[in-house]
């Protein structure tokens, strides 16, 4: 009937990262620091398609590339492969395995590698599988990566994704021991609330 109503299939009225419920966005330079790489290597990996800023791509001089918190993380998980000598090629395919993955699944995974090819881990018996293959390997946490990332973008400036307005992050240095654990405790029960509201 040509009155009724269209049925909407909820992938497109919202991005992924809304759907994950991402409120935060990070420029490029931001982005660039925290994952350990230079600006230009950043911009490289975004105009080669290696890995692009999933909330806001740039437009042309003078508009500013967004990063989620999950393109972050994929950024230093991308530099270390790369500084531990893996292919791009390899590297790359590991990059496209983690975007398609949630930001509540990457606090978990490991990646393993031998120098060519590199296999998702999700417990302990699966990397000592592949130790016992005889092949020299080397793991990656993701996870710890996504812990580090959390942490230290907490002192960054930020994008409130639901106002526009860049927001500053918290101080740098904790001033002291209370401080930071005080600090370290917010974090916990931040993470904590996401994982039920998962």
């Amino acid at each position: 009937m040509a009155d009724e109503m269209p049925t909407l299939v909820q992938g497109e009225l919202f991005s992924p990262e809304q759907a994950e419920g991402t409120t935060r966005g990070y420029r490029g330079t931001v982005a660039a620091k925290v994952a350990s790489i230079t600006y230009r290597q950043l911009d490289y990996w975004a105009r080669k398609r290696i890995v692009e800023p999933s909330i806001k791509a740039s437009h042309g001089s003078g508009s500013r590339r967004l990063y989620s918190f999950k393109d972050v993380v994929i950024l230093a998980v991308l530099k270390r492969l790369l500084d531990a000598g893996v292919n791009l090629v390899n590297a790359t395919s590991t990059v496209a395995y983690l975007e398609r993955r949630t930001v509540g699944q990457l606090e978990h995974v490991t990646v393993v590698c031998d120098g060519d090819q590199v296999t998702e881990c999700s417990g302990a018996d699966q990397v000592f599988g592949l130790m016992q293959s005889g092949r020299a390997v080397f793991a990656i946490s993701v996870g710890a990566i996504w812990h580090r990332m959390d942490l230290e973008l907490q002192t960054c400036d930020h994008v409130d994704l639901t106002t526009g307005q860049l927001t500053p992050g918290l101080p740098e240095q904790p001033i002291d021991e209370l401080t930071a654990m005080r600090l370290r405790q917010r974090l916990e029960h931040q993470h904590e609330q996401r994982q039920r509201a998962a």
